[in-house]
């Protein structure tokens, strides 16, 4: 379809702002500024919108065709939450006989939510190749396709446009922010974990395997100084010893009602599935085996516990597309999966966040009953407002009222949290942004005193 454009509107205006403003100054100063009649003046305004039309047609013409036209889009094969990454833009303009150079208006085919720099772009597109880049930025992880470009081809006088509709299929995933286990893994090799706030866990004994020497630390035992390589080396030089391998990790995941709150912009979901991720990154370098099973009102993803470098690989494959649900977390079906796909004894880790009494005497009752044949660890996510609504001094007396409610919720919470570890279940309550240092701290605690 042709559409006119502002300068054409602005044209056709123009005489009709001439035919009102000359009989409002002869009507101001009492002159006669026009000698002919007014059927002449209306008849030539009309015949000159005609040549007016006329124009417009002849210039739509020389619109390029919609067949001269092709997109191709280029992207990485992999995205990350929150990271801009480059887009590349190809518009193929096949040579014409009318027009090998257009104006066009170009904008791609961004989904909502997500942030385009660099688009839309005015283009003076060439007979040929014409390449255009921006940058694309999605905060949320996920699945996205892109399946259109929009090009507004202009007329040579600039009085007509015609959008086209060029189809270019481009599929993104969106992979949650791996920069933490990046991060992590630096640390690792620098023996510098403590500045994340990760702390090396005492070992109760027994794991004598020795793995390497390193230079001693602050918090290190001085029975495992080696006394030789201190000598040697002329300074201080400990043992480490390997902790326990081959050991399961099932993660079991919550996507369901529960897990749709946000903190600073991002769901409860979104920070439990980084510290999964995280956590798994720790538990395979120490040899385990790790899984994982989300769920909801059913069971949504499930990954066969295993060990080495893939399965992290696997894991982020797996989950990154995963959303929370506005559906009531069915305990029961999961559970009684978890009791077909998994009979070794396993350390089974449940991710959630508790806000009333009918979801906490599920997972009592089904955590409780695991006790016997697995290691059940509850973590349960804290909501950072209600803390510092509890901890704001009051302004008002409504602020006492708030104030009390969310006291009578944190204590509710401490007592689900006593509950469980009176069932022989591990708990820990963590705010989202604190979770990823504290999973692991209970993770290598849990190792160091041989609990699974």
């Amino acid at each position: 379809m042709i559409y006119p454009t502002n300068r054409f509107l602005i044209l056709c205006c123009a005489p009709l702002a001439l035919a009102f403003v000359v009989p409002l100054l002869e009507f101001l100063t009492d002159v006669p500024l026009l000698v002919i009649s007014e059927d002449f003046v209306i008849a030539a305004l009309l015949a000159l919108d005609g040549l007016l039309l006329l124009l417009f047609g002849l210039d739509a013409l020389t619109i390029p065709r919609r067949k001269r036209f092709r997109a191709e889009r280029t992207t990485d094969r992999v995205f990350s939450a929150n990271f801009p990454h480059s887009v590349a833009l190809d518009i193929l303009l096949a040579p014409g006989w009318i027009r090998n150079r257009v104006r066009a208006w170009i904008a791609d085919d961004a989904v909502e939510g997500m942030d385009v720099v660099g688009f839309p772009h005015d283009a003076r597109l060439k007979s040929g190749h014409n390449r255009m880049e921006y940058r694309l930025r999605s905060p949320r992880r996920g699945r996205y396709e892109l399946r259109r470009v929009y090009v507004s081809c202009y007329s040579i006088l600039g009085l007509a446009r015609r959008v086209y509709r060029l189809p270019c299929e481009t599929e993104i995933r969106v992979y949650p922010d791996l920069k933490a286990v990046n991060r992590y893994a630096l640390l690792a090799r620098k023996s510098h974990l403590g500045l994340i706030g990760i702390r090396r866990a005492r070992r109760a004994g027994g794991d004598n395997e020795f793995e390497r020497l390193r230079d001693y630390q602050n918090d290190d035992d001085f029975r495992h100084i080696d006394w030789k390589s201190t000598a040697r080396q002329n300074r201080m030089i400990v043992r480490t010893y390997q902790m326990t391998q081959n050991q399961t990790i099932v993660f079991l995941l919550d996507c369901g009602r529960m897990m749709t709150a946000e903190f600073e912009g991002r769901s409860m979901l979104d920070y439990a599935m980084n510290s999964v991720l995280m956590l798994s990154h720790v538990a395979l370098k120490q040899g385990d085996r790790v899984g994982l099973l989300a769920f909801a009102s059913g069971v949504l993803r499930y990954v066969k516990p295993a060990s080495g470098d893939g399965q992290h690989r696997r894991l982020v494959q797996a989950c990154y597309d995963l959303a929370p649900r506005h559906e009531e977390s069915n305990y029961d079906l999961v559970f009684q999966y978890l009791n077909t796909v998994s009979r070794k004894r396993s350390l089974v880790t449940l991710l959630t966040n508790v806000i009333d009494d009918m979801n906490v005497e599920m997972m009592l009752a089904y955590l409780g009953a695991l006790a016997g044949r697995h290691l059940p660890f509850a973590v349960l996510l804290k909501q950072r407002e209600i803390q510092e609504l509890a901890d704001r001094p009051p302004r008002v007396m409504d602020d006492l009222f708030e104030q009390a409610a969310a006291a009578d919720y944190l204590l509710w919470k401490a007592a689900v949290v006593q509950k469980l570890k009176n069932r022989s279940v591990l708990a820990l309550e963590s705010f989202p942004d604190q979770l990823d240092a504290l999973l692991i701290n209970e993770y290598l605690n849990i190792k160091a005193r041989k609990l699974l």
